[in-house]
């Protein structure tokens, strides 16, 4: 009885490097072939005649979804070849050609090219995958939603599986979420349904998950109003005099990102080459999409600071010591103004009053900016090239801001007349 083999045809390699993965089957002295896909010949395993796991931190080679289909594949030869034997059916060509095009010759229907998956399996690949291709906090985002979904099948006893995304689950997701001693904020569930969908596109597109959510399986993100500075407590941070050198670094960092609207990875990853004539041109860390951005007065005397700095233009501080020590700054600098902070838990709403300075985080910077630069008076369109922002409406809450400054402005000179 004929056998299916896997093997590399090494003599024709790509221009990605990458040479064919080959399916052969030999019937009376006949070849009959079949290329599977093209991998890294480093990656394949002659004695196995599959892939090797990729390494660690190495880019994803797809060994899970190669190897399953070349496993699908000898399943069918091997369960023809027990057909033919059981029934003394002659082997034909036909057969041949089905099996290599992934029928079943005997049902005639199209074999599943992968094996079923469980839910948390694929959650746990899509989470390597995003570990590997994507940024650091894209990856801790959505491992904090691989851990919302696990501490709910825990608790409530419910596993998930594809087959039960349905809108009862999306109602006992709703309870867990808000039902409980410390809820969470509608929009931090919001994000983690909308981590979900993005993780079933993921495995739709690798024939993991072929379902429809309900059109009611969703939680939209309530508008906000975000915090910022002021132009007065811009200005104020800016010139505060700083004892403490460690502050000052981390006000100049925040001050920078308010000059330019840069992203804190993207202010971190900063080097003296992104400098251009008198333009910062960068190709953004999230969205990938280069941005010029003009200096003015205010982002040159801060870059003037560190020339003495080889590569990176700003001195270098994880995220979460950044938004410890910004508090801090603003602190000292006396940025004590009163904010409200809302809050939307469930169908419960709540408003608590803060000092502006409690609530500064690094995000804040480049809030400010738009907003500043909205307030001052230039264009939408113009604000959108320089952050890199698609779409009109994610500015509409900034807009509303930047009026309100406005008003204030007006209160304050033409209502003390």
């Amino acid at each position: 009885m004929p056998n299916i083999i896997f093997y590399l045809n090494t003599g024709a390699i790509n221009k990605d490097a990458k040479v064919p993965v080959m399916a052969k089957i030999i019937h009376k002295g006949k070849r009959y072939y079949k290329t599977i896909d093209s991998v890294k010949e480093s990656d394949w395993n002659p004695g196995k005649r599959r892939l090797n796991k990729n390494h660690k931190n190495a880019p994803d080679n797809r060994h899970k979804e190669i190897n399953a289909t070349l496993n699908q594949l000898e399943k069918l030869m091997k369960g023809y070849n027990d057909y033919c034997l059981l029934n003394e059916h002659p082997v034909t060509e036909q057969a041949i050609k089905q099996i290599l095009k992934g029928v079943d010759p005997v049902s005639g229907k199209k074999s599943p090219n992968r094996p079923e998956i469980k839910f948390d399996e694929a959650f746990k690949e899509w989470l390597d995958f995003t570990q590997k291709n994507n940024e650091y906090n894209t990856y801790r985002a959505r491992n904090t939603t691989y851990n919302f979904f696990n501490k709910f099948q825990e608790e409530k006893n419910i596993r998930i599986t594809f087959k039960n995304l349905d809108m009862q689950l999306f109602d006992s997701l709703r309870q867990f979420a808000f039902d409980r001693e410390e809820p969470l904020a509608n929009n931090t569930f919001a994000r983690r349904i909308k981590n979900l969908k993005m993780f079933l596109n993921w495995c739709e597109a690798r024939g993991y998950y072929s379902g429809k959510l309900p059109k009611e399986f969703r939680s939209p993100e309530r508008d906000i109003t975000p915090v910022t500075l002021t132009i007065e407590e811009f200005k104020t941070l800016y010139n505060h005099n700083f004892e403490n050198e460690k502050l000052r670094k981390v006000r100049d960092i925040f001050c920078l990102g308010c000059t330019t609207g840069l992203r804190y990875s993207d202010l971190q990853r900063l080097r003296w080459e992104h400098l251009q004539g008198d333009n910062i041109v960068i190709t953004t860390k999230k969205v990938k999409k280069p941005v010029t951005i003009p200096l003015t007065d205010w982002s040159r005397k801060i870059i003037s600071r560190y020339e003495e700095r080889p590569v990176f233009i700003l001195p270098t501080i994880s995220n979460q010591k950044f938004n410890t020590y910004i508090k801090e700054a603003a602190k000292k600098a006396k940025i004590k103004s009163k904010v409200i902070i809302d809050s939307y838990r469930g169908n419960q709403f709540s408003q608590e009053p803060k000092k502006k300075h409690e609530v500064l985080t690094a995000h804040v910077a480049r809030k400010t900016f738009i907003t500043i630069s909205l307030f001052l008076g230039m264009k939408t369109q113009t604000v959108m090239e320089i952050t890199g922002i698609k779409e009109e409406r994610t500015l509409r809450k900034y807009i509303e801001v930047a009026d309100q400054m406005k008003k204030t402005e007006m209160d304050n000179t033409w209502g003390s007349l």
